[in-house]
């Protein structure tokens, strides 16, 4: 499934097809505008659209990945008889998606209609344990290997540790409120770009992201409103840096090595909350 279509084309059409002319220049000469400051906040349990996920060392050459075996016993990673350790080939991670740690906050400026806001949103996603075999933690982890087999591979892989995912974004939002006099919704569509700091394996990298928003509002004063909609976010490129990889145990490998991630991360879900203009 590809979020970013399914969302920016309802996105676009509604816009196209409901929004008057009137533009944020226009409404600004016509002097027809009650402008106003607020403050929101939002709930956003969200569903990942993750890409496949792949890993390479930065310095040397990853023939295979391997995952940790099922009924790992938690015990130290070693580098002897590594083959008796890692002995599921081509693994990738996947991951959950995050139905309770979503959450959001936005200042913005109303026009009337139009609106800007600048906001945070913050969301965290777990590694899956796929098939829920893996025991100890055995899912979270991964050996890059130099070779294709992890037969006599001492000296020659190094592995990482997935703690799960967290972005942390920065978006400015422009917002269009569709209001019509009697109705008591009001629909609104919203378009952001930004940046968002990506966490994983201990390392934040800055990424460029993009998101759509589209829902209905409820007025419940005239300083207040509450509003459910859905939401979409996706993070510009999927090549991830400097990625601390860890080193098992009797290796004679240097201790300092690094990783390339590739993961392309967009997800999509709700947003319930609440608006306040001061």
């Amino acid at each position: 499934m590809n979020c970013k279509k399914i969302f920016i084309a309802t996105a676009l059409i509604s816009l196209m097809h409901s929004v008057p002319s009137t533009s944020f220049s226009d409404a600004i000469q016509n002097g027809d505008i009650g402008g106003n400051f607020y403050i929101s906040g939002k709930y956003v349990p969200s569903v990942s659209q993750f890409g496949v996920f792949s890993a390479t060392e930065e310095s040397n050459t990853t023939a295979s990945v391997f995952g940790l075996k099922h009924d790992h016993t938690g015990s130290a990673i070693s580098d002897t008889n590594p083959n008796s350790v890692f002995n599921v080939k081509d693994y990738s991670f996947k991951y959950e998606s995050n139905p309770f740690l979503g959450f959001a906050g936005a200042i913005g400026y109303s026009m009337g209609s139009p609106r800007i806001e600048l906001e945070i949103l913050y969301e965290t996603f777990d590694v899956k344990n796929q098939g829920n075999h893996y025991k100890n933690d055995a899912h979270r982890y991964c050996a890059l290997c130099r070779q294709d087999s992890m037969d006599r591979a001492s000296g020659k892989f190094v592995f990482l540790k997935n703690e799960g995912l967290t972005d942390i974004s920065f978006m400015i939002n422009a917002c269009y409120d569709i209001t019509t006099e009697g109705m008591p919704f009001s629909p609104y569509i919203c378009a952001g770009t930004g940046v968002d700091l990506v966490s994983m394996f201990e390392a934040i990298n800055i990424k460029l992201a993009y998101q759509g928003k589209l829902g209905l509002s409820y007025a419940i004063s005239p300083e207040a409103q509450v509003f459910v909609g859905g939401h979409f976010h996706r993070v510009a490129g999927s090549e991830f840096r400097e990625i601390p990889a860890m080193v098992p145990s009797g290796s004679t490998l240097p201790k300092s090595q690094f990783a390339i991630v590739t993961l392309g991360i967009c997800y999509f879900g709700l947003e319930l909350g609440g608006r306040f203009n001061f």
